[in-house]
């Protein structure tokens, strides 16, 4: 990503701070570390009978088990490089200000370990 094409993956990686830049950019973010509730409460407020459940949301498979306390610290710095912005953006509208904090969506089945316990014991923290 970082020496090849920002765009590649269907857009996958580009960072979500690249959605605030104008003309077009986002007016009201919504928290993904809270999904698909905090969505679903935006529907509510603005009169949309939408819900959305946590079965409903497409996600990665094939390691159900994997997290971001998973990875190690060569690999935290470069996301924490990629997506600089996109860390400022969640300290700023959603208080996620810990930038070394492990977090999953764990309003969406599957998304984190089913063993999150024994995971928090053995997650990488780095400095």
């Amino acid at each position: 990503y970082i020496a090849g094409d920002a765009f590649a993956n269907e857009c996958s990686l580009l960072p979500q701070a690249e959605y605030f830049d104008a003309p077009f950019g986002v007016a009201l973010p919504v928290d993904n570390r809270i999904f698909p509730d905090s969505m679903n409460e935006v529907f509510a407020d603005h009169g949309y009978p939408i819900h959305i459940a946590g079965n409903d949301v497409i996600h990665v498979s094939g390691c159900p088990d994997v997290w971001a306390g998973d990875l190690d610290c060569e690999t935290k710095a470069l996301v924490k490089q990629v997506y600089a912005r996109d860390f400022v953006l969640l300290c700023k509208h959603f208080g996620h200000c810990d930038q070394s904090e492990n977090s999953c969506i764990q309003t969406v089945p599957g998304m984190c370990p089913s063993n999150m316990a024994a995971k928090r014991e053995t997650a990488t923290h780095c400095a």
